[in-house]
């Protein structure tokens, strides 16, 4: 029986041991072929610690280019992801053991988002996003903490808003100024933003005389 125990165990680690030497490539894609999430990418390369994914888009939405790296906890594994492309994207997504096989769950931290957008109205208008947290749960948001901050040469100061979950699955935004004068909002939703700022916020005042808000939409 003890030999048996032993060689049990020498082929559990062999077995353990060769998953972090399989291409990463057969790992996503066969993980993908069984899953709903509608991900997809061009190239993948690296291993089951670090490497690069190119061309991701998820629901026909281009994502971007990134670097990312692992790190693996009794409980967890934290996912680090960097862009390597002009969009500024940056944090980790924590996945616990517990519920490993869900992978619509999952906790996402520290993500950055820049981008530079220009529309018809304002130009270089200059976005940023921070979540500390975010959590998913059957590709719904579950509860959320981060901010957003606008700004540009043709909107007369910053605005800023808190994020939060609301019903159907909607991220929304409330846009302030530094008096906390309510001057728009954003709603994200099937990965696009609509964005309302209030023409009080512009600097132009020959924009304030035709419309009461600038209206437009961002894929995400």
């Amino acid at each position: 029986m003890g030999k048996i125990l032993l060689s049990f165990f020498l082929g559990f680690i062999l077995f353990f041991s060769s998953i972090f030497f399989v291409p990463i490539n057969f790992l996503v894609s066969n993980i993908l072929k069984n899953s709903e999430l509608d991900l997809e990418y061009s190239y993948l390369e690296g291993s089951i610690f670090s490497g690069k994914i190119l061309d991701l888009s998820y629901n026909n939405n281009f994502i971007g280019d990134f670097n990312y790296s692992n790190e693996f906890s009794l409980y967890d594994v934290t996912l680090n992801f960097q862009s390597i492309d002009n969009n500024n994207i940056e944090g980790k997504a924590i996945k616990a053991f517990s519920n490993f096989n869900d992978i619509s769950s999952v906790v996402i931290k520290d993500l950055s988002v820049s981008r530079l957008l220009n529309t018809e109205l304002i130009k270089n208008m200059d976005i940023y996003l921070h979540i500390n947290e975010l959590e998913i749960e059957n590709l719904k948001c579950i509860n959320i903490d981060g901010n957003l901050r606008i700004s540009s040469q043709f909107i007369k100061e910053e605005l800023f808003g808190d994020l939060l979950c609301i019903e159907k699955n909607v991220i929304s935004i409330k846009l302030f100024n530094k008096e906390r004068e309510e001057l728009g909002n954003i709603n994200f939703s099937n990965s696009k933003a609509q964005v309302n700022i209030s023409t009080k916020a512009i600097s132009d005042r020959r924009v304030r005389l035709l419309m009461d808000y600038i209206s437009f939409t961002i894929d995400l």
